[in-house]
């Protein structure tokens, strides 16, 4: 088979096929993007997992009307393409290379079609989602499923973490879905397409916390974006703090004094050695873990023994659309 993927949930699941009885004769990755401070070019995920194994690498800077890629490909004689998080759509000419162009879609089809749909069941608040392995067609993620697996949804999990997971479920079926077609036993199950719901890419404009919001609604929210984005809010002092980790936990009783009455969404409420309570929309929110601009993650308890935050100070809205970080 061909396999096409690039980021992280792509890595587990070429994990498994590498050790599985189905060859991967060639791999299909984003080209090399420039990343860090230095701005150095560097190599998608599935690339380096791949070059050690001597698979072929393909680094097209497009698929659509790219003769040479298709006659490359189709020289590999694929029997099928695997296809999980690559970041650009297949087009017709290269899903023709085979009778079994497959996706592996981390969500219950034909809910949250498109691509992100792990960060966006999160963002949802969801308990559950689910794992698919579908047959591709020109269309977005509305092809006939092979496999359908359901995966519940761990309080407190954050999305790297639900992505891994999702990711090593993927890579079991697909191998699987793989020994079906060896086998000639393939059951196709159309989507209920009238069903379908679409989420969106997302970039750090997204990331800033809406302090209007409920607790339990940001908890989640922070969630969605660690590791890799992270949520943002902005003090009213000028300092910025991404905000990795979170809870529920209720203002201690020796602290309650502390608390203005009544706090407006985003003010701070309590400060203790260890924690900032700040005031949502509904509830309060215990913020664990924090990263100041220029700085490592850090748990609250450091940030706090070198900085002064007093109860009554806010989290303000970011005066500049969204984008008040450090590109």
């Amino acid at each position: 088979m061909i396999f096409f993927g690039s980021s992280s949930i792509s890595c587990a699941v070429l994990s498994r096929l590498l050790a599985s009885r189905h060859e991967v004769v060639g791999v299909v990755t984003q080209p090399d993007t420039p990343s860090g401070r230095r701005m150095e070019c560097r190599p998608t995920p599935v690339c380096l997992d791949a070059m050690p194994h001597n698979i072929p690498v393909f680094k097209p800077e497009r698929l659509a009307n790219n003769r040479e890629l298709r006659s490359e490909l189709a020289a590999l004689r694929p029997d099928a393409l695997l296809v999980i998080s690559y970041g650009k759509i297949i087009p017709k000419s290269l899903l023709r290379l085979t009778d079994w162009p497959l996706n592996v879609h981390p969500s219950d089809l034909p809910r949250l079609r498109g691509a992100s749909p792990v960060r966006t069941a999160l963002l949802l608040g969801l308990e559950s989602t689910a794992c698919c392995i579908m047959k591709m067609t020109p269309r977005l993620d509305d092809g006939d499923i092979l496999l359908r697996r359901a995966h519940g949804i761990s309080p407190g999990i954050s999305y790297g973490e639900l992505e891994l997971q999702l990711g090593v479920l993927g890579g079991e079926m697909a191998a699987e879905a793989l020994d079906a077609i060896t086998a000639g036993e393939v059951q196709l199950s159309p989507q209920q397409h009238s069903q379908a719901s679409y989420c969106r890419t997302f970039d750090r404009s997204d990331t800033e916390i809406d302090w209007t919001r409920s607790a339990a609604e940001l908890e989640a929210f922070v969630r969605a974006w660690d590791p890799d984005l992270g949520a943002y809010s902005l003090l009213d002092d000028g300092r910025r703090l991404k905000i990795w980790k979170v809870s529920l936990d209720p203002v201690p009783l020796d602290l309650l004094d502390a608390v203005p009455a009544p706090p407006k969404p985003g003010q701070v409420v309590a400060v203790s050695r260890k924690c900032i309570w700040v005031a949502t929309g509904s509830g309060n929110l215990a913020i664990r873990e924090l990263q100041p601009d220029n700085k490592k993650r850090m748990p609250s308890a450091s940030w706090l023994a070198g900085n002064e935050l007093r109860p009554g100070q806010c989290f303000v809205p970011c005066q500049s659309g969204g984008r008040c970080f450090e590109e």
